[in-house]
């Protein structure tokens, strides 16, 4: 019998043996020891999105007594970095929450494709037409290697009593409002008029906060497969950014979880944030006068977040993560009723679009394809966001020239595909 013979026969029986324990998902799990499922994610060390969190993990847990969740918890800073650790040393997750990532993960061979378990092959057959849009980026190469549980845009957040204790009757509209009324809001060290990551110490954060004004300003990463950092409306975006930075109208030196905590606590008048953050600032000040607006651009373009379940492919315990992912889907709208979002269900997002008016706020605005994923190099995310971001950081801090920072990160990049 030849090697690549023995390698199919061998692959049909796992597969066979795949289809048997994955072909129903029993009720509760009644053979074996009780297994610990590890799900790794950011979301646990936020306080309201991981408190909703464990309240799904405790209604699964009593549907499913022989599996435990035990939380991988990693801060949003480093939590990639620690899963490509773990990834690469062989001791992945059992189920790992993936966002731009994705592209990473997959292109190393690290996640199995969902497909391949029968019980989730049917679970995507059975609610194609239920998928929100956002669910076509886990399909890479013809492989789904996520599945969507929510996803964040941005919008425009204000706390609408300091901006009438300044006299400001309404939201900014333009970028040179925002800078007009972010100047007027600010009594430093006691007040701020905005907050944004802006330190490659958070370079991951970071790039959300720059792509969302350069996307203000037209810009766009990459085109056709070719990066375009060059460009007038890429340099306009930057420009803009060096002029917050130098206005003083945010704190430095300040991270995001330490400014979204000073923006309930009404020391921050607004930020440019997702929408569970407005979800986190109510659950910490149910007081404060909090409002969401249409982003300052016209069109009011946004970019977002996509967070989706991933099953590595060396998970230990493969069969209890898929019935996890599984169960998970089929209680999207609690979820996102808990968690004041939108989730990877169009059923559900209607019923929690009329529960939560306020997230119209951040669906209406159109969405920026461009975003944060620059076309052509999804794969070489990492490196291409800190060749920018490295650039970047020289305009904010040593005064360099924008253009030409950018025309040096336009070269370095090309350089990536030699």
């Amino acid at each position: 019998m030849t090697r690549n013979l023995r390698s199919a026969l061998r692959l049909l029986v796992v597969c066979g043996m795949t289809h048997l324990w994955l072909g129903t998902f029993p009720t509760p799990i009644q053979a074996g020891a009780p297994v610990e499922l590890e799900v790794a994610t950011w979301h646990w060390a936020e306080p309201a999105r991981g408190a909703v969190l464990r309240d799904m993990v405790a209604q699964f847990s009593r549907e499913y007594p022989g599996i435990t969740i035990k939380e991988v918890s990693v801060p949003y800073p480093r939590y990639v970095e620690q899963m490509l650790l773990r990834l690469s040393g062989g001791s992945p997750p059992d189920v790992m929450v993936a966002s731009d990532a994705l592209f990473t993960f997959a292109d190393r061979g690290y996640l199995a494709a969902l497909e391949a378990f029968p019980g989730l092959k049917r679970m995507f057959d059975e609610d194609r037409s239920d998928f929100v849009d956002a669910q076509g980026m886990a399909n890479i190469g013809g492989h789904t290697y996520g599945m969507v549980i929510h996803f964040t845009t941005y919008a425009l957040l204000y706390n609408e009593k300091l901006l009438s204790q300044a006299g400001i009757t309404k939201p900014p509209t333009t970028p040179q409002e925002f800078l007009a009324v972010a100047t007027k809001l600010t009594k430093a060290p006691d007040q701020y008029g905005y907050a944004t990551r802006h330190s490659i110490n958070e370079e991951v954060g970071w790039w959300y906060e720059l792509s969302y004004w350069v996307g203000g300003f037209g810009g766009k990463w990459a085109a056709s497969g070719k990066p375009t950092v060059n460009t007038p409306q890429v340099v306009n975006g930057v420009k803009y950014f060096k002029q917050l930075y130098d206005a003083g109208v945010f704190p430095k030196g300040v991270d995001a979880a330490t400014y979204r905590r000073m923006f309930w606590q009404e020391k921050v008048s607004m930020l440019t944030d997702n929408n569970a953050v407005y979800f986190i600032t109510k659950s910490q000040n149910p007081a404060i006068e909090l409002r969401a607006a249409s982003n300052p651009f016209s069109p009011p373009v946004t970019l977002g977040e996509v967070s989706l379940f991933t099953i590595p492919k060396e998970a230990k315990h493969q069969q209890e993560a898929v019935i996890f992912v599984d169960w998970f889907r089929k209680h999207l709208k609690e979820y996102g009723m808990k968690l004041q979002n939108l989730v990877g269900s169009k059923a559900a997002n209607k019923e929690i679009l009329t529960a939560f008016p306020y997230l119209s706020a951040f669906v209406d605005a159109p969405f920026n394809k461009a975003g944060v994923l620059p076309e052509g190099y999804e794969t070489r995310m990492p490196e291409f966001r800190h060749t920018v971001l490295q650039h970047v950081t020289n305009v904010l801090v040593n005064n360099a020239d924008a253009a030409a920072e950018m025309r040096t990160a336009q070269t370095e990049i090309e350089k990536m595909r030699q």
